[in-house]
């Protein structure tokens, strides 16, 4: 029996065993990078979505405080207890 020797150059294509694990390996990057980017945008969504929360109670506490200013004058308070301390000066 004689064994014959393939030559690279007479090589068209590679077996179809490596082919399907290429076209696996290709598709699960395929996805990941597509999961990646949905998490991303959604990412950043969230993040100003919660920066809008944010000032909106920037902008609640602001005028909580001037509304206890305007009643007490200029104190601070505790805000744990409420206990209302005059302001140092």
């Amino acid at each position: 029996m004689e064994t014959q020797e393939i030559k690279k150059e007479e090589v068209k294509a590679i077996n179809p065993d490596q082919l399907k694990k290429l076209q696996d390996f290709n598709g699960f990057m395929d996805k990941a990078r597509l999961s990646l980017g949905e998490l991303s945008i959604q990412y950043e969504f969230q993040k100003a979505d919660i920066l809008s929360q944010i000032a909106v109670q920037q902008q609640n506490i602001g005028d909580l405080e001037k509304a206890i200013k305007e009643e007490y004058g200029d104190i601070r308070v505790n805000i744990e207890t409420g206990e209302i301390v005059k302001q140092e000066e």
